[in-house]
C-alpha cells in the first residue's frame, strides 16, 4: 500500500491566514525523500481553508520542485468550471510531468464554492456528468458538442503532448458518487470525515459497480491523521483541531449518521461532541502501534491501494512537528504493516 500526503498551503500568523508555500513544499519534499507516493491538494473559494482557489497551480509548483512525487487534485470542483479547460489543463500537466499528475474531480458540497461562479448546487449532478463526459471525449480524441449548460466543441487532445497517461479519479461520499467513480473514472478517493463504517458501505457499493463493469476497483483511503510516541501525546496535539472541524461538520450535518455513529443519538449540539466521538473509526491519531492496528483493520475492510493522510491544517499543528510525523510514519509504521 502506498502512502500520500495532503499538505497545507496556508497557516495562521498572528491569528490571520496567510499563504504558506514554503511549508507546502517542505511537506512534499520530506514525503518524497521518505519514499512516499504522492501529494494532493484541493480547491476552496470561500471560508477558512487549508487549500487555495487553484489546485492545478499548486500541483504545478510541487511538480517543478520535486523529482518523483506524484501530485493530484483532491478535489477539483468540476461543476463550476468549463470542462474543456479542466481537460486541457490536466492533459498538459500529464504531458509536462509524465506519470506524475492525477486529476481528481468532485461535485463539491459547499455553496461558497459555487456562488462566485453563479452556479447553483442544484445543478451539480448534471454538470458533473457532463464534465466527466467532456474530459473522456477530449482524452480519446472524440469530437463532440459540449452539452448545456456550457457551449462549444470538445477539441481533440493535442498530439504534440504525446501519449495520454493521465489518471482521472473521483472524490465522492455518496452512493451515486461512488457509482459515478466506478463508471467514469479510474478510481475513487474517499472523503476524510465520515467513519470507517460509513465509508465501508460506500466501498461495497463501489466494488459491486466495478464488478458489473469488469473494472478493477482502485481506492484511495483519505484520513485525517497525527502520530506521536504515545496515544496521549497524539491526542493532546491533534485533539483540538479534530474537535474544532468535527463540530463544524456537525453543524453542516454531512459528517455523522446515526446508522454508522450510534452515539449520535445522545449528541444534541456541537458542544456535546467529544474527542472520543470524533476520533472513533474516523481519524488516525495515536502511537505507531495504534496506527498499525487501525490501518490493518481498514486494509481488510477497504483493500485500498493508497493511504492519503492530512496532518497539518492552517491552524496547526506546526510545520516542524508535521515533518517529524512524516519521518516517524516512514520509520515506525510503514515497514511494520503486513
Amino acid at each position: 500500500m502506498k502512502f500520500s500526503i495532503a499538505p497545507a498551503l496556508q497557516k495562521l500568523v498572528n491569528g490571520r491566514r496567510v499563504l504558506d508555500v514554503d511549508g507546502f513544499l517542505a511537506e512534499c519534499q520530506t514525503a518524497e525523500r521518505c519514499g512516499w507516493f504522492g501529494a494532493y491538494t484541493g480547491e476552496k473559494h470561500n471560508g477558512d481553508t487549508t487549500y487555495t482557489t487553484n489546485p492545478f497551480l499548486a500541483c504545478s509548483l510541487g511538480l517543478a520542485k520535486t523529482d518523483k512525487l506524484m501530485f493530484g487534485t483532491a478535489v477539483s470542483v468540476l461543476p463550476i468550471h468549463h470542462p474543456v479547460s479542466v481537460a486541457e489543463d490536466a492533459c498538459l500537466l500529464d504531458a509536462m510531468y509524465p506519470g506524475r499528475f492525477r486529476l481528481t474531480t468532485g461535485a463539491g458540497y459547499f455553496t461558497g464554492d459555487y456562488e462566485p461562479f453563479g452556479v447553483s448546487l442544484d445543478e451539480r449532478q448534471h454538470r458533473m456528468d457532463v464534465g466527466m463526459e467532456v474530459i473522456a471525449a477530449h482524452r480519446a480524441g472524440k469530437q463532440m458538442d459540449v452539452p448545456s449548460p456550457w457551449a462549444g466543441k470538445v477539441p481533440p487532445r493535442d498530439p504534440a503532448l504525446g501519449p495520454d497517461r493521465l489518471e482521472v479519479f473521483i472524490g465522492a461520499w455518496s452512493p451515486a458518487g461512488v457509482r459515478r467513480a466506478a463508471h467514469d473514472a479510474d478510481g475513487w478517493v474517499t472523503d476524510p470525515i465520515r467513519s470507517g463504517r460509513w465509508e465501508q458501505r460506500l466501498a461495497e457499493i463501489y466494488r459491486e459497480e466495478c464488478d458489473k463493469l469488469g473494472k478493477k476497483p482502485r481506492i484511495v483511503l483519505f484520513r485525517e491523521a497525527w502520530i506521536d510516541r504515545t496515544d496521549e501525546a497524539a491526542r493532546a496535539t491533534y485533539g483540538p483541531h479534530v474537535l474544532g472541524y468535527s463540530r463544524v461538520y456537525f453543524v453542516r450535518g454531512n459528517a455523522f449518521n446515526e446508522r454508522f455513529d450510534p452515539w449520535l443519538k445522545d449528541v444534541k449540539s456541537p458542544e456535546d461532541l467529544t474527542l472520543d466521538h470524533a476520533l472513533e473509526d474516523r481519524v488516525l491519531c495515536g502511537s505507531p502501534q495504534t496506527w498499525i492496528e487501525q490501518i490493518e483493520k481498514w486494509r481488510e475492510a477497504f483493500e485500498p491501494e493508497e493511504m492519503l493522510v492530512r496532518m497539518r491544517h492552517y491552524q496547526g499543528p506546526d510545520l516542524g512537528p508535521t515533518l517529524e510525523a512524516i519521518e516517524r510514519i516512514t520509520s515506525d509504521v510503514i515497514p511494520k504493516l503486513r
